[in-house]
């Protein structure tokens, strides 16, 4: 066999290490142990069609020709016009066969010639890095790991309704018209149903000239996928089980020649197409089954314990078990031709623990043990309360914003859904545990279909106003801007205010002041499509400013987040991107910007997703958090099983208070593997110390993950404690929010749970705080010359816990999550036994410094911008889903603290201008 064929076959059958090893003569240890040890370097790549072509290059490599030249003059790589230069890299960065073929060389060295998916590669670890390059998004797509990522049977079929929407005929500016995209979905739906049955009709009755039995195939496939997106199980599994037979009868078909390292990704069934394809289908089937048995026995409408894992009462089961039987059927048939299937064999686990029969009854060999989900530390219990309190609303993928709407001192709660059909919710907290609905006497009825909203008081009327980007993932949509009318009623004023001159495909946008006159400006980013600054002009509307700024890159963007990270009084912004690197958009203080992310050291992962600016550490500066979002439930599970990965990790950056930042993902624990969509941060234990709820999940119904909680142990690490606190709810997580809702001096966890197809649809998820013996205040701040609720406003706590020595709790007003909203007002632990020393505040539009002593504990206190008084605030706690129960005992089981609403004598200071106060 000719080299580059045995090369060819070697690649095409065996995972990279152990191909490589055999192409080598080492050992498939040495390629796994020697990339460790490799650093980030500046890595150069030439791809060509034929070997022989690489064999030419690697020739007069080898005789001193300069990589870059042939690079710019040969490769048929995108890197190709930068020299082929990929960029700074460090090997989790790249896919296997590359970090592979890197293994053991030195600077200035080759790899030698190594099959890719697109060629033959030749790689060089180059001394010197060009001296104007940075990673940008053609880089990236030919560096990301998909090689050796295994991305799973796609069940659920969002890629096909959004194909038949995409090639539907539509009227000009239906984009703009809420009501005509539902009218738009709904008939693209019907017209591509019916088109696939009418060539299944042509078909059986015999006129199948042109329709070849591939074209059969994916027919049925595709009507299989559009009933599984409308929830139609039994449909759905009846057609899967059809394209099924077909794949195994057709001729030349190998089901063996399916490895565990097949392609796959957000799309349907155009990824999972052909004559090789019945592991595929046969893993859809038992993921269909599996989502059956969940629906049929309520696992959607009614959550409860049964949604989480690991579960809580192990020999607990469905009363259906029919569903889940076949499920497993499917499985275990499919392991035994893959048994290294890690996805599968997860599910299998899962469907056995819906009969009560995890972990004993799950076969030896594919067990995943129990003991690999455990927590190391236990804080207590949460439960969901969203039924008791009437918030177990049926949601598909969308956005969350907790906070006072309507002035009261109760936060109230918004909701949203991708369905295009879908309005927005409004809860309103009636004050005795319980919300009621009051979207449609608020005129929210034509609010429709959102993936994400935000809270914002654009217009400084002391009254929350409601923020609404669509069209996600998806196609571009209008965005809305509802004005708050302070009497619980919402007007749109998207068109008055200058907001609607465009449409976008938007997933995540930030409010904060950036030029510091008072009023808050608006950051979107756009997927797609350039991002956009839109500067607020006092009056009710904004100014485009998006060019000039110097903001306006194209990128496919996930999340957005504000922050001043080097302390100069200009807040600054943060972009992920999907496939791309991410920007550091650093404030110039002339209302332009200057993406600095390549030399602060922040532009991975390189698949991005949420991320938000918050103080791990509590020391005074903000560090940056970005989750990655590799759509694969393997590499998720490699994390519990301690299995090293292909996909990148998440990323936590440590502020060095220079402008920089130091990547310490590993040193505390973050170096995981996740799937997070929805993500967010609070003080579960109130220790002072930020912790992180993740949300997991991908439009797949076989994308079923345990949501995680993080638990920051003093800023010094991170650990897993989703099993002890059972918040590891299995189905698809969006917007998190952080939020003291029953004025217990806890914060509970509200999630936003459902899958993006009506078929994955999911009540809301409030996680009730099992409580704790540490301290706490709450603190609102009122702007006067600065934004009336305080955005980017920042709060210091001196405080000492059981008399040890005094230390800084540092937050800032409008931090939060990307995809989730926590109030403005700030929770803020304070830990055992605590004392305050003092509460320093700082307003950087107006450099206003506010010093306080002699403030309790335990309260809710309002501070003013200026003012030399604090007041407190009347906040009654009560018991969530308990209605008419007010709490008899604050929290902890300390005596009530003395409320008025007055302001009352301390020890204060102030310095800073009062002029031009509102």
């Amino acid at each position: 066999m000719k080299e580059h064929k045995k090369a060819q076959y070697l690649f095409s059958v065996l995972p990279l290490a152990v191909a490589l090893a055999l192409l080598t003569g080492a050992s498939p240890q040495a390629w796994a142990q020697q990339d460790a040890s490799l650093g980030p370097v500046d890595v150069g790549i030439i791809v060509t069609s034929t070997q022989a072509e690489a064999a030419d290059l690697l020739r007069r490599l080898s005789a001193g020709w300069d990589f870059s030249v042939l690079a710019k003059e040969n490769s048929i790589d995108p890197t190709s016009i930068d020299g082929g230069y990929m960029g700074k890299v460090s090997p989790s960065q790249l896919r296997a066969d590359l970090r592979n073929a890197l293994a053991g060389h030195a600077t200035g060295q080759l790899s030698g010639i190594i099959t890719v998916p697109s060629g033959f590669a030749i790689l060089k670890i180059l001394p010197v890095a060009p001296p104007t390059q940075d990673l940008n998004s053609k880089r990236i797509r030919a560096m990301i790991a998909t090689g050796e990522i295994r991305f799973g049977a796609n069940t659920g079929g969002l890629g096909e309704a959004d194909t038949a929407f995409s090639q539907f005929p539509k009227p000009e500016g239906w984009a703009r018209d809420l009501h005509q995209s539902c009218n738009l979905r709904n008939q693209s739906f019907d017209a591509g149903m019916k088109h696939m049955q009418d060539i299944l009709s042509n078909v059986n009755s015999g006129n199948s000239d042109g329709y070849s039995a591939d074209t059969v195939l994916r027919t049925h496939l595709f009507i299989g996928q559009f009933n599984a997106y409308a929830g139609k199980m039994e449909e759905a599994i009846k057609e899967f089980k059809i394209a099924y037979q077909l794949a195994q009868t057709a001729p030349g078909q190998s089901p063996k020649t399916e490895s565990a390292s097949v392609s796959g990704g957000m799309g349907g069934i155009s990824q999972a197409a052909g004559l090789t394809q019945a592991p595929r289908i046969e893993e859809m089937i038992g993921a269909a089954y599996l989502h059956w048995a969940e629906m049929e026995n309520g696992v959607y409408r009614n959550s409860g314990d049964q949604d989480l894992f690991p579960p809580i009462n192990l020999k607990a089961s469905y009363g259906k078990k029919t569903e889940s039987k076949l499920a497993i059927q499917y499985f275990t048939h499919h392991l035994a031709q893959f048994p290294e299937d890690i996805e599968v064999r997860w599910l299998l686990n899962y469907a056995y623990s819906t009969l009560g029969e995890y972990p004993d009854g799950v076969p030896k060999e594919y067990l995943i043990p129990i003991s690999d989900f455990q927590s190391k530390e236990d804080i207590g219990r949460f439960v969901d309360v969203a039924p008791a309190a009437g918030l177990n609303v049926m949601r598909e993928a969308g956005g969350l914003a907790v906070d006072d709407f309507e002035n009261n001192g109760l936060l109230d709660i918004f909701v949203s859904s991708m369905e295009v059909c879908d309005p927005i919710k409004y809860f309103h907290n009636n004050g005795d545990g319980t919300f009621t609905d009051r979207s449609v006497q608020a005129g929210l009825a034509d609010q429709l279909g959102a993936l994400n909203i935000m809270q914002v008081d654009y217009n400084n009327d002391g009254c929350m106003d409601l923020f609404i980007p669509r069209g996600g993932w998806e196609y571009a949509q209008k965005r809305s801007l509802l004005r708050n009318n302070c009497d619980g009623t919402f007007t749109d004023v998207t068109e008055a205010s200058g907001l609607g001159d465009n449409v976008a495909q938007t997933n995540s946008a930030v409010w904060a002041d950036i030029d510091n006159d008072g009023y808050l400006d608006l950051f979107i980013a756009n997927e797609n499509s350039p991002s956009q600054l839109f500067h607020n002009r006092g009056d009710g509307t904004f100014e485009d400013i998006s060019h000039a700024a110097g903001i306006d890159q194209t990128a496919f963007s996930k999340g957005v987040t504000a922050a001043d990270y080097d302390q100069d009084g200009f807040v600054d912004f943060y972009v992920s991107n999907l496939y791309g690197a991410h920007y550091l958009y650093h404030n110039n203080g002339n209302l332009t910007f200057t993406d600095v992310a390549r030399q602060a050291g922040v532009q991975a992962p390189l698949v991005g997703f949420s991320t938000w600016f918050f103080d791990y550490d509590n020391d005074g500066w903000p560090d940056l958090f970005v989750t990655s979002y590799p759509v694969s439930v393997t590499e998720s599970i490699k994390t519990y099983l301690d299995l090293p990965h292909n996909a990148e990790t998440l990323k936590l950056y440590r502020n060095k208070h220079d402008g920089t930042f130091e990547d310490v993902t590993q040193k505390v624990g973050l170096d995981k593997v996740f799937m997070p969509m929805g993500a967010n941060f609070g003080d579960i234990n109130n220790d002072g110390f930020l912790d992180i709820y993740l949300g997991m999940g991908n439009p797949s119904y076989s994308a079923l993950l345990p949501h995680a909680l993080l638990l920051n142990e003093e800023g010094k690490s991170f650990v897993d404690i989703t099993a002890s606190s059972g918040t590891g709810e299995l189905h698809k997580g969006h917007s998190i929010s952080f939020a003291d809702l029953d004025r217990s001096g806890n914060e509970a966890i509200i999630a936003e749970v459902g899958g993006a197809v009506p078929g994955d649809a999911h009540t809301l998820r409030v996680f009730k705080n099992p409580g704790n013996s540490n301290d706490w205040i709450n603190v609102h701040l009122v702007g006067v010359k600065s934004n009336r609720s305080g955005v980017g406003a920042q709060v210091k706590v001196t405080v000492t816990d059981d008399g040890q020595t005094p230390r800084s709790i540092y937050r800032t007003v409008g931090e939060t999550g990307s995809f989730g909203s926590n109030p403005m007002e700030l929770h803020i632990g304070l830990g055992h036994n605590a004392h305050i020393a003092a509460i320093d505040v700082w307003w950087p539009a107006t450099n206003t410094r506010q010093h306080f002593t002699g403030v309790d504990k335990n309260q809710y206190v309002e501070i003013k911008e200026f003012s030399k008084e604090v007041s407190k605030l009347d906040r009654p706690s009560f018991q969530l889903g308990a209605p008419g129960a007010a709490s008899v005992k604050r929290p902890n089981n300390r005596p009530p603290v003395a409320l008025s609403s007055s302001p009352y004598p301390f020890h204060g200071t102030s310095t800073g201008s009062e002029k031009n106060t509102r």
